[in-house]
C-alpha cells in the first residue's frame, strides 16, 4: 500500500470548490493546520474536492461502467478507454491505476477528519457533529467504490476484500506506513457500514444536495443493504427516503438533465460548474470515447420519452444526459428513481413474490410515457423487467456494469468470464507492496 500514500501528497491539496462554502484552505498541511471549526470544515471540502477528480466522480468511474457493459462504445484512439471497451483490462490500465490512489485520497481526508475533529477544542466549532457524520459518511462512500471496482463485491465469503487504511498519517511521514493485506469482503462491508451508521446518526436534518447528507447516507445503505441482499433493510432504508425525504420525481424527465442545479429528484450530487469543471460533455458530445452502443438504443419502447435523451452527431450516437457545454454537469450519484428501483428490488426478494415490486417499477415507467407493467410469471420475469427498467432509466449514470454483475449475467450479456467481474490491483500498488497485497484471482499473469 506503501504507493497509494507516498501519492496522497505531503501536504492534502483541498483545492477551492467555487460551489462550496467556507473557502477551504490550500496547500494545507492538514496535521498543523486541523486546529479549529473553519479548517476543519476546509479540511471537509477537500474530500468532496478530490471527489471531483477526472477518475472518479468527475467522469471515470461514472462512465467507465456503461462502457465495459454494452450502454456505450468507443471510437477514439486511447488505449485507456478502448481496452474497456474491449473488456479486457490489464493491471497496467490508466483509469486502473488512477481510481485506486485517488479515491484512497478521499478516505485519507475523512481518516484525518474522524480521528482529530472530535478534540478540537473551540467553542465556535458548532457543526462539529455534521463534520464528522459527512467524513464518516464519504469513508463508506469512498470504501463502496473501490470494493465495487477491485474486490469481490457480489461474494460475502470472499477474502478479496479491500486493503483497511483507517489512521492519519502521522506528521504526514508516509515512511511510517505500513503494508496493508486486503481484508475480506466481509469485514470492507462491516467497515463500510460501521462508518455508514455513524454517519446516519450524526446527520439528521441535514439536507445540502451537493453533499453526502442525512438522506444520501439512508439511500447509500439501502444501495448496500440490496447489494448484501438484506432486502428488510434495504426495503425500509429505501421506503423512508421516497416516504419521508424531501424529494419528488420531475414530471419531465429531461429537466433532470437539463439543470445544473441539484432538482427536487436529486438526494446527493457532485457538483460542478464553468470554473470547477467535470468532463462529461467534453468525452461524450465533443470526443468519442463514450459513443451510445446502438444495443441501448433497441432497448427503448415505442413511446419511451428516456429514448429523447440521445442524438447523432459526427457518425456517432451520443448521450444528451450532460448537455452544459461549460462542463457544469454535476454526477448525479444518488437520485430518487434508483430508490424505487431498490425498493422494488427489496419488496421482490423480501417476499418471494415476483410481483411485490412492480408498482415501483410503473412508476418510473409512467413518468416515461409509458404503460403499466403486468404480472410476472416467475422472479427471473421479474429480474429481467428489473434489469430493462434500471437501463433505460440509468444509463451513463455508472450502474450498468454492477447491475449484470449482481445477477450474474457478464458471460450471459457480455461474454465476459467471471474473473473479470471487478477490475485488476493496480500493477505499481503490488510491486511496492513486498508481496502483501494480493492480485484478484484471473489476474495473476495478465
Amino acid at each position: 500500500m506503501k504507493k497509494i500514500f507516498i501519492l496522497f501528497v505531503s501536504f492534502l491539496t483541498v483545492s477551492s470548490c467555487n460551489i462550496l462554502e467556507p473557502d477551504p484552505l490550500t496547500s494545507l498541511d492538514a496535521n498543523e493546520a486541523l486546529v479549529d471549526g473553519a479548517s476543519a470544515n476546509a479540511i471537509l471540502l477537500g474530500a468532496y474536492s478530490r471527489m471531483q477528480n477526472i477518475y472518479y466522480y468527475g467522469l471515470e468511474y461514472v462512465l467507465n461502467n456503461d462502457l465495459i457493459a454494452d450502454n456505450a462504445v468507443y471510437q477514439g484512439f486511447f488505449d485507456n478507454q478502448l481496452e474497456i471497451d474491449q473488456r479486457a483490462v490489464p493491471f497496467t490500465n490508466l483509469f486502473v491505476t488512477q481510481a485506486w490512489p485517488n479515491i484512497y485520497r478521499v478516505i485519507s481526508i475523512a481518516n484525518l477528519l474522524i480521528s482529530e475533529a472530535p478534540g478540537i477544542e473551540d467553542p465556535l466549532f458548532s457543526n462539529r457533529d455534521r463534520v464528522i457524520g459527512e467524513a464518516h459518511a464519504i469513508r463508506a462512500l469512498a470504501y463502496f467504490d473501490l470494493l465495487r471496482l477491485y474486490g469481490e463485491f457480489y461474494d460475502p465469503s470472499s477474502r478479496f476484500g479491500l486493503p483497511l487504511f483507517l489512521e492519519p498519517i502521522e506528521n504526514n511521514d508516509f515512511n511510517l506506513i505500513p503494508n496493508l493485506p486486503r481484508s475480506t469482503v466481509a469485514e470492507t462491508y462491516n467497515q463500510i457500514l460501521s462508518d455508514l451508521n455513524e454517519g446516519i446518526s450524526r446527520l439528521e436534518g441535514f439536507n445540502d444536495r451537493g453533499r453526502v447528507n442525512f438522506w444520501a447516507a439512508l439511500s447509500l445503505r439501502a444501495r448496500i443493504s440490496l447489494y448484501q441482499e438484506n432486502y428488510t433493510q434495504a426495503f425500509q432504508d429505501a421506503d423512508r427516503v421516497i416516504s419521508e425525504g424531501p424529494f419528488s420525481l420531475l414530471d419531465n424527465v429531461f429537466d433532470i438533465y437539463e439543470a445544473t442545479e441539484p432538482t427536487a429528484e436529486s438526494i446527493f450530487e457532485v457538483e460542478y460548474n464553468d470554473q470547477d469543471q467535470s468532463s462529461f460533455n467534453t468525452y461524450i458530445i465533443r470526443r468519442d470515447e463514450y459513443n451510445v452502443d446502438t444495443d441501448l438504443l433497441e432497448a427503448f419502447e415505442e413511446g419511451d420519452d428516456r429514448a429523447e435523451l440521445f442524438s447523432f452527431s459526427r457518425n456517432a450516437n451520443r448521450s444528451s444526459k450532460y448537455p452544459d457545454n461549460t462542463n457544469a454537469n454535476n454526477a448525479k450519484v444518488f437520485r430518487l428513481a434508483e430508490l424505487y428501483f431498490i425498493r422494488s428490488e427489496a419488496a421482490v426478494f423480501r417476499d418471494n413474490n415476483p410481483n411485490a415490486g412492480t408498482e415501483d417499477l410503473n412508476m418510473i415507467r409512467s413518468r416515461a410515457g409509458l404503460g403499466d407493467l403486468g404480472n410476472f410469471a416467475s422472479i427471473n420475469d421479474y429480474i429481467d423487467a428489473l434489469l430493462q427498467e434500471r437501463r433505460v432509466e440509468l444509463n451513463y449514470e455508472g450502474h450498468r456494469f454492477y447491475d449484470l454483475v449482481r445477477f450474474d449475467k457478464i458471460d450471459e450479456v457480455l461474454g465476459m468470464p467471471d474473473f473479470r467481474k471487478v477490475f485488476p490491483i493496480p500493477r505499481d500498488e503490488l510491486q511496492v507492496s513486498d508481496g502483501i497485497l494480493e492480485q484478484n484471482p484471473g489476474y495473476e499473469g495478465i
